[in-house]
C-alpha cells in the first residue's frame, strides 16, 4: 500500500494512551450506528504484556474501540479506528495508517510472540522487508534471534514513520538465501510487488511465518501465492492474532512440502 499527501508524523504512545483514557472515561455511541463501544482491554480476548518487555503497539490496540464484524463472523475482536471523527483528539489516526506506519502494518500481540517462539523450537528468524523492525524488536525481547533487513532507507520509505525500533540492516529479497538455518518471516509484504515471492524463492529453509492477507488481498502478488501453494503447506495458525476491522490479516506457519513437521 502506498501513501499520498503530506508525510505522516509518528504516533506518540503516551499522548495517544492519554487520549484513549479520556475517550473511555465518557464513551460515546458510534456516530453512525449508535452502538456503544467495546474494547479488547479487560475482555476475554485481552493479552497481557510479559513483565520486563514493552509492546506500545499492543498497549494502544487493546484500548481501541472494536468493530462488530470480526466478533460476529470470525470470533475475534477487531480494533476499528473509524470510531473517531474529525473533532476528536484521536482524529490523527481516523484510519489505521498512522498506527501502521509508526509500528507495523500487521499487529503483533503478546500471544503472537509466544506462539511464534513455541513453533520455532529454538531456531532464529530472518525477516526481509522488516521496515522499522517492530516485529523484530518484539521477537528479540522474547529471546529470539532475529536478522532483519530492509532495502529502503528510512528517509525514502513511504511505509514507515518515526524512529526505528530495531537495528535493521540494509538488504533486499536476496538476504534469506544467506540464512537457511533460520525461519523466514514475511510481514505484510507490499501489495502487487514481487519481492515477497523473490524472498521465498531465495529461502532454502523449511519454515515460513506469514502475517498478511491471502490471495486476492492487499499483500504481495500472485506469484507469491502461486509459489506458496506449489511448495508449502499450512502447518498452524496463531490463535491470538488480532487484525483491524475489515482487514483480513492472519499469522500462519507454513512448512515446506516433503520436509515433515
Amino acid at each position: 500500500m502506498t501513501t499520498t499527501g503530506e508525510p505522516i508524523a509518528a504516533i506518540v504512545t503516551e499522548k495517544v494512551l492519554a487520549n484513549l483514557a479520556d475517550f473511555w472515561a465518557d464513551p460515546q455511541p458510534e456516530r453512525h450506528s449508535g452502538r456503544m463501544p467495546q474494547r479488547i482491554a479487560g475482555s476475554r480476548y485481552d493479552q497481557q504484556i510479559p513483565a520486563g518487555t514493552q509492546n506500545p503497539y499492543w498497549e494502544i490496540v487493546r484500548q481501541l474501540p472494536v468493530g462488530s464484524i470480526g466478533l460476529h463472523y470470525e470470533g475475534r475482536m477487531e480494533p476499528d479506528c473509524y470510531w473517531f471523527g474529525p473533532c476528536d483528539d484521536l482524529r490523527s489516526f481516523s484510519d489505521r495508517h498512522t498506527l501502521c506506519m509508526t509500528f507495523a502494518w500487521s499487529i503483533i500481540s503478546p500471544g503472537d510472540v509466544a506462539w511464534i517462539k513455541s513453533r520455532l523450537n529454538g531456531a532464529g528468524i530472518v525477516e526481509p522487508g522488516a521496515g522499522h523492525g517492530y516485529w523484530a524488536w518484539q521477537l528479540t525481547q522474547a529471546g529470539i534471534s532475529v536478522a532483519a533487513y530492509e532495502p529502503r532507507d528510512p528517509g525514502d520509505n513511504n511505509f514507515v514513520a518515526g524512529q526505528p525500533w530495531f537495528p535493521v540492516l540494509p538488504g533486499d529479497h536476496d538476504t534469506p538465501k544467506h540464512h537457511p538455518d533460520r525461519s523466514l518471516l514475511l510481514c505484510w509484504p507490499s501489495y502487487s510487488e514481487p519481492w515477497a515471492s523473490q524472498a521465498l524463492a531465495n529461502y532454502k529453509g523449511g519454515q515460513l511465518f506469514y502475517a498478511g492477507e491471502g490471495w486476492g488481498g492487499c499483500c504481495a502478488d500472485d506469484s507469491f501465492f502461486e509459489l506458496l501453494d506449489a511448495e508449502w503447506e499450512e502447518a498452524d495458525t496463531a490463535p491470538d492474532h488480532v487484525s483491524y476491522s475489515g482487514i483480513h490479516c492472519y499469522l500462519t506457519e507454513y512448512r515446506r512440502k516433503g520436509t515433515g513437521r
